[in-house]
This record gives C-alpha cells, structure tokens and sequence, in this order.
C-alpha cells in the first residue's frame, strides 16, 4: 500500500507549487490535497523522491497524525463539604 508523505517548500525562492504538482504527476504520484506552501501525496517515498529531482527548495517528509485531544473534563479533585 502506499504511503501518504508531505511534500513543503522549506525555502522562500523554491519553484511554485503548481510546477511541483505537475512533476509528480508526470511521475504517477497521486496528489491528495494541494495548497501554496504544501502538497499531501499518495505513493512510494522513492517515486516521490525521484519525481521531485532537484526541484528547488522542496522537501519530503512523511504524513504524522495527531489526535485531537480529549475534552472530556476530569474532576481534579473531590468537591469539599
């Protein structure tokens, strides 16, 4: 199965986005979502690693997921009497 990576401009004079996207296409990346700054891609790290070359101030780094957090309150102490 293929995994989900980032791909994100870490330099201010990098390539525009829309000229990444269409490299990884070219190459069979799927893009899951795209935005100015960052793309969410689906496929193998070494495609897209491939696929972005030497694209100009873009970096590759893999999808992390956080949980949202519990919000549920807890009572932190018993209620004095």
């Amino acid at each position: 199965m293929a995994e989900r990576s980032v791909v994100f401009r870490a330099e201010p004079n990098s390539e525009s986005s829309d000229k990444v996207a269409s490299r990884l296409r070219a190459e069979g990346v799927e893009i899951v979502e795209q935005q100015p700054n960052m793309l969410l891609v689906t496929g193998a790290k070494q495609t897209i690693s491939k696929a972005l070359g030497n694209a100009e101030g873009w970096r590759l780094s893999p999808e992390t997921k956080t949980p949202p957090p519990s919000t549920r309150e807890k009572i932190l102490k018993p209620p004095s009497q």
